[in-house]
């Protein structure tokens, strides 16, 4: 099964071979009050089937969409495996959407079914009055709601078939990559995609069955899904969720399961990398002094190729669980800082690069194959150019091909067209490949906004949210990079508002203070509706119009250049 192909095998042939192979290994685990709850393979496989039966019972038809709105933890994995296994789509949604963005997706996708976890029914619930499409509701866990199906409770007869015939080209997934408004696009990943992903993170990672896996990202984070989820199954290695990112506890766990492999965003790898260096300020000066001798001598021997990290600093890798192969970075720049350091403790760190619309990964810094700074060389069967302005230019936007690349946008040709052509993928991001192949990212066309925890904010979005107040004339929301505090060097969603003048009375015009106030209120007021992470985190006011091109586009770079911190002097 190991030698399996694209050519010669299908996911559902893929599952069946897995739960055979691996049998009473435990494929997933999650650790409650009374210890680790596990599923093995073999109860993987069986489960799948008794979702799969159940949901073909339930009225979804090869094409149907079905959603999961849930934490990360084994259910999830049953659910979304018993839809693919039934020939449903699958619509992974993230937790931390508003009421109207969920509304939106949902009747956006069609999803005739949900799977919900406890914590968030009462808000399906809510809104199923205004979802025109959504037929059942299934409850990953064991609640008493008339109308609600339990997952627990389904169960497949003997000899009924409960798997549906899936060819490598049908849709797996709609993954949404934004939430409420013309913004938002469902991108339909196919199994073509998804089998292409798995084999390719397969040979790079090395998966094996003696792996352990943490999972700490949501499984709508098609990296997670990937992988953190079918890759390591793929492998039989065991999964363990974790729903925190607090450095002790995950530390914790990873003493406790042994963790080898942890998919993360660079946030997570920077808190560690905090609290590490905090206990080194924190120790005696001669301790101090000869923590950073080591540390310089081990920076220096990796210009050589030469690691000798993991030897010099044996109790911090015991803290990690003593195991740990290595972390896979991805979702946002990794500080190159954090990166070189880890590299010097002794620590694989193996950064990546792509995008929702191709699966996600294109580029991969490997085990033998890596330079600092870059985001690696393209997955093998992924080509990867630079169109560039001019022909002297180093850097251009960077387009890609390959069998990871989206269908396109769900019922919509026209943003598709947009950005695929003669099957190329224009990615919006600018970049450069050096000598070697190595991908470098410098910067995006799109005006994107990536926080550092990895999740995605478009600016067009915010802003017409808030074009509903009649206190802003206008407003531009870009990436800001914090200055300080652990987000230092990641982006935050920042506003420069032009405020409607003639609304205030005399007193506030007199008075910016007031005006900030009042505008500061109708933006909390406005956000009700919007995701916590998108929520615009400061804003300065502007009292001149935002500069524009001829055709009257606000010149973002430019109003870049004009803001100035509000506790630094701005208005």
């Amino acid at each position: 099964m190991r030698k399996a192909s694209l050519k010669n095998v299908t996911i559902i042939e893929l599952l069946v071979a897995i739960n055979r192979r691996f049998s009473k290994n435990t494929a997933l685990q999650i650790k409650d009050d009374e210890g680790f709850r596990t599923i093995s393979y073999t109860e993987l496989g069986r489960r799948t089937s008794d979702t799969a039966y159940n949901l073909k019972k339930s009225g979804i038809e090869k094409g149907d969409r079905v959603a999961i709105l849930s934490e990360s933890r084994p259910e999830w994995s049953i659910a979304f495996f018993g839809i693919i296994s039934c020939a449903g789509i699958v619509v992974p949604m993230d937790i931390k959407l508003s009421d109207a963005e969920i509304e939106f997706i949902l009747n956006d996708s069609g999803a005739k079914c949900i799977f919900v976890s406890k914590k968030l029914l009462e808000t399906i619930l809510r809104i199923k009055p205004k979802l025109s499409q959504l037929q059942a509701i299934i409850c990953l866990d064991d609640v008493s709601n008339e109308g609600v199906m339990l997952l627990k409770d389904f169960k497949v007869p003997e000899n009924e078939i409960a798997y549906r015939d899936i060819q490598p080209d049908d849709t797996a997934l709609i993954v949404y990559t934004s939430g409420t408004t013309g913004v938002a696009k469902g991108v339909e990943i196919t199994y073509k995609n998804l089998l292409f992903e798995v084999m390719s993170l397969h040979k790079y990672i090395q998966f094996s069955p003696k792996d352990r896996f943490l999972s700490i990202l949501p499984l709508n984070h098609l990296l997670e899904l990937t992988g953190g989820l079918i890759a390591p199954l793929y492998a039989g290695a065991c999964i363990t969720y974790c729903d925190s990112l607090k450095p002790p506890v995950l530390m914790k766990l990873m003493q406790e399961t042994k963790t080898t492999t942890m998919i993360c965003v660079p946030l997570v790898l920077k808190m560690f990398h905090g609290g590490i260096m905090k206990k080194i300020e924190d120790m005696k000066p001669n301790k101090k002094k000869m923590f950073y001798r080591m540390l310089g001598i081990s920076k220096f021997l990796l210009n050589f190729n030469v690691r000798i990290g993991k030897l010099l600093f044996k109790p911090l890798h015991r803290e990690f669980g003593g195991h740990l192969k290595c972390f896979v970075s991805g979702g946002a720049p990794l500080d190159p800082v954090v990166e070189e350091d880890f590299h010097a403790l002794g620590f694989n760190v193996l950064q990546g690069y792509g995008l929702t619309e191709t699966a996600p990964v294109l580029t991969v810094n490997t085990f033998t194959e890596r330079k600092y700074t870059s985001v690696g060389i393209p997955l093998k069967g992924v080509e990867i150019q630079i169109i560039k302005n001019q022909p002297g230019d180093r850097e251009g936007e960077i387009i890609v091909r390959g069998p990871n690349v989206m269908r396109g946008y769900y019922k919509n040709k026209e943003k598709t067209d947009e950005v695929i052509k003669d099957d190329w993928f224009y990615s919006g991001d600018i970049g450069y490949l050096d000598d070697d192949g190595f991908l470098y990212i410098t910067g995006r066309i799109k005006n994107m906004i990536v926080l550092g925890a990895g999740k995605k904010v478009f600016p067009e979005e915010i802003e017409e949210v808030m074009s509903k107040s009649a206190l802003i004339k206008e407003m531009c929301v870009v990436g800001l990079k914090a200055m300080s505090g652990l987000k230092a060097g990641t982006e935050e969603v920042f506003a420069v508002i032009v405020p409607s003048i003639d609304v205030f009375s005399q007193e506030e015009k007199q008075n910016k203070d007031l005006i900030r106030s009042k505008i500061s209120a109708e933006i909390n007021r406005l956000s009700e509706n919007l995701a916590e992470y998108k929520k615009i985190s400061d804003f300065m006011l502007y009292f001149e119009e935002l500069p524009k091109t001829s055709t009257k586009k606000i010149k973002r770079k430019e109003v870049l250049e004009k803001i100035v911190i509000p506790n630094q002097g701005g208005a």
